[in-house]
């Protein structure tokens, strides 16, 4: 599998796992997506991903202080 497919996979899998609430899920993807960024430096990262579709995937979102 390359490195996009797989990255495109985590992601859709990732948000199925979001939108079901299943957070045991969540973390076993994040567990990947982790290793996926470690073994793949050169790559986009995952974890940035995961983490737009945990902040609802809004770009420039802010956390108010």
């Amino acid at each position: 599998m390359s490195v996009q497919t797989r990255l495109a996979v985590l992601v859709a899998d990732y948000k199925d796992a979001h939108a079901a609430g299943d957070l045991d899920l969540q973390l076993e993807i994040k567990l990947a997506a982790y290793d996926h960024d470690r073994a793949n430096p050169d790559s986009p990262r995952a974890m940035d991903a995961l983490r737009f579709i945990d902040r609802g995937g809004q770009a420039g979102h802010t956390q108010a202080a």
